[in-house]
């Protein structure tokens, strides 16, 4: 399985279960690996710290802040 379709998996997981996420993480970094919460942490680099400590750099961890109301996000894509 690609890495891309491994990292989707996951962030399905944390959409598929946002309220009880929320119940027991809010406002805290979850480390996800295989949709499975396997830390919660109060800074980003600490959890991403865990995430490469266990899994590798490569690995196919998600590194997520659990929130009430997600900020919004804006992607574009940029073409030369």
């Amino acid at each position: 399985m690609a890495s891309e379709e491994k990292l989707k998996k996951n962030y399905d997981y944390i959409v598929s279960n946002k309220q009880s996420l929320l119940n027991s993480y809010r406002n805290k970094f979850i480390l996800v690996y295989e949709q499975q919460v396997v830390g919660s942490y109060d800074t980003y680099e600490a959890s991403a710290e865990a995430g490469v400590i266990t899994y590798g750099i490569a690995g196919n961890f998600l590194v997520y802040k659990i929130l009430e109301n997600e900020p919004t996000n804006f992607l574009m894509l940029a073409e030369l």
